[in-house]
């Protein structure tokens, strides 16, 4: 077995897990949105203030089937389009308040997580868990520049 593989694979289970305590808590709406939904929400909410194209570069979908995603975030009140004030031609999206207060409703949840890796994990291997974790996220946004 591939050491990619095992990662790739714990990854997906983390990330399933998270959104199933999402959806579990009725965190945005989740129940109207589809999964192509949910990458195009999480990658505007990553990026600073990215383009359609960006957006579809980085999803590998085309410009259409973005437009199209984005209305029903746009419907949804989740996510909202900004002119560019140095080229009106250039549209920015971004998450809306409304996606952040969902966001922030789950900080307890986060927390009580923390607290008890804290109390079950080594305090050296805590700190070696919270190091990778944060270069594989650094490593991943190189590969995926804002």
């Amino acid at each position: 077995m591939k050491m990619s593989n095992s990662i790739q694979r714990a990854m997906t289970n983390l990330t399933q897990l998270v959104r199933l305590h999402d959806y579990s808590e009725g965190i945005v709406e989740l129940d109207r949105l589809g999964a192509i939904d949910m990458y195009y929400l999480e990658a505007i909410n990553q990026l600073d203030n990215p383009t359609i194209g960006t957006i579809s570069n980085l999803l590998g979908q085309s410009t259409p089937n973005t437009n199209y995603h984005i209305k029903k975030l746009l419907s949804l009140e989740l996510v909202e389009k900004k002119i560019d004030p140095d080229d009106r031609r250039v549209t920015h999206l971004s998450v809306t308040s409304k996606y952040r207060d969902a966001l922030n409703k789950n900080n307890d949840f986060w927390e009580d997580l923390q607290f008890r890796l804290e109390e079950e994990v080594l305090p050296k291997d805590f700190a070696t868990f919270k190091r990778v974790l944060r270069q594989a996220t650094e490593l991943i946004a190189e590969k995926n520049p804002r």
